[in-house]
């Protein structure tokens, strides 16, 4: 009984990126509430602290964290064209995968059922652009590119087995940003490339849900009809 009580709590795995990246403030925001106005305004603060913390590091190390990359729109170039490979694939896989595409269900109540698309787009640029000013911009430097994108990978673990796949998808990704850091000598291409490939796919999934509800007869995952209507309002 005491070595019950002591045991690590577990961990639960919160997908802002579907398949991509964790969102750290769900840790913390009161279900079912999660991609509410509460949540977006953990996330704001939570991806400001890792700004801070990259900021600290490229004061303490000499080194400019927030490095955009040159030329400018070169690096945001490649960023939205390896979005659009990253949504591609996301999407291919989620297709093919049948454990993907369970683990999904569990988390659309979570993450994108009754959410609004002003909240979905807030989150992806707030967690978007503070993990890779602090991974890319702050860490990279520091510790190279395999050990950076191990990291980043475990950092998105899940409670069992099945969501392996998505940490084996965040250590890609990981190696896939730190490829276009290096590549264009700033965080614009990585960040960009982040931020769109979030935004997209948790936009796609939003949509996919309420169609299918739709389709359905039903009323919208996660909302009244009340609710409903407050969505289409406001998102």
């Amino acid at each position: 009984m005491l070595c019950r009580s002591l045991r690590a709590p577990r961990l639960r795995y919160n997908n802002e990126l579907w398949l991509l990246v964790q969102i750290g403030p769900a840790f913390f925001a009161p279900s079912p509430d999660r991609m509410g106005p509460r949540f977006v305004t953990l996330a704001a603060v939570f991806y400001a602290a890792l700004f801070l913390a990259a900021a600290v590091l490229g004061v303490w190390r000499g080194r400019d964290a927030f490095a955009l990359g040159d030329p400018t729109l070169f690096s945001l170039s490649v960023g939205v064209v390896t979005a659009c490979g990253t949504v591609a694939l996301g999407v291919f896989f989620y297709r093919l995968s049948p454990t993907m595409r369970r683990l999904s269900e569990e988390l659309a109540p979570l993450l994108v059922d009754g959410s609004r698309r002003r909240d979905l787009i807030l989150v992806s640029v707030f967690s978007g652009a503070g993990e890779e000013a602090f991974f890319r911009g702050a860490l990279q430097p520091e510790l190279g590119i395999v050990a950076t994108s191990l990291l980043f990978g475990v950092l998105h673990v899940g409670p069992d087995r099945r969501y392996l796949v998505w940490t084996f998808w965040a250590v890609g990704a990981g190696f896939l940003f730190g490829f276009l850091y290096e590549w264009t000598g700033g965080i614009l291409a990585p960040m960009s490339a982040h931020v769109l490939h979030n935004a997209a796919m948790l936009l796609l999934w939003r949509r996919s849900r309420r169609k299918r509800s739709r389709a359905l007869g039903d009323t919208a995952p996660g909302e009244t009809s009340r609710g409903d209507t407050a969505v289409r309002r406001e998102g």
